[in-house]
């Protein structure tokens, strides 16, 4: 049985990924998985266990952090937090640019998969059916990422680099996805 937990401040996420003893095992099996709204990460668990595969055994479950909910416009754009629904996208008062994004958050599953499933775990799983990820780069979106070592800003172009592979360390989180005023 492996670890399940659930802290209610990015810090406490933050020390989690920071401890080299759940993020750099030499299994990959045991390393610290970070779980959001879980559409992706459920169905995958089934199929792994279906083929008899390993799962992963430690989760970091971020979806009770407040900090990381909601979409606001600032001075500069909109922001979307890294625990933004697709309904609530969907469903937001944004500018006329972010139709196709808004669009895109209709196609995303069902209702339920709408109101759990979130634009950073779309983003993180660097599926190449992401539904999100063609409307962020026509917007030139960019990707917050922080841990303990720091904050930085990831284009989005750049922040995906290949099937299910971003340029996430190990001790790194989402927290936010940037979109400049239009």
């Amino acid at each position: 049985m492996g670890l399940y937990l659930r802290p209610s401040t990015l810090a406490e996420a933050l020390a989690a990924l920071a401890d080299p003893k759940l993020t750099r095992t030499p299994d990959k099996i045991d390393r610290l998985t970070v779980l959001a709204g879980g559409t992706d990460f459920f169905p995958a668990q089934a199929a792994r266990t279906a083929w008899l595969q390993p799962t992963p055994r430690n989760v970091l479950d971020i979806s009770g952090i407040e900090e990381l909910r909601g979409i606001r416009q600032d001075g500069d754009g909109v922001v979307f937090g890294a625990l933004a629904t697709w309904s609530d996208i969907r469903d937001g008062a944004l500018p006329r640019a972010f139709d196709g994004l808004k669009l895109a958050a209709r196609e995303v599953g069902g209702a339920q998969v709408q109101n759990r499933g979130t634009i950073a775990g779309n983003l993180c799983n660097a599926s190449p059916a992401a539904d999100g990820v063609p409307p962020l780069l026509t917007l030139d979106a960019s990707v917050e990422v922080v841990s303990v070592r720091g904050r930085r800003s990831v284009p989005l172009a750049e922040f995906i680099t290949g099937n299910r592979k971003t340029v996430l360390a190990a001790d790194e989180l989402v927290i936010a996805i940037h979109v400049a005023e239009p």
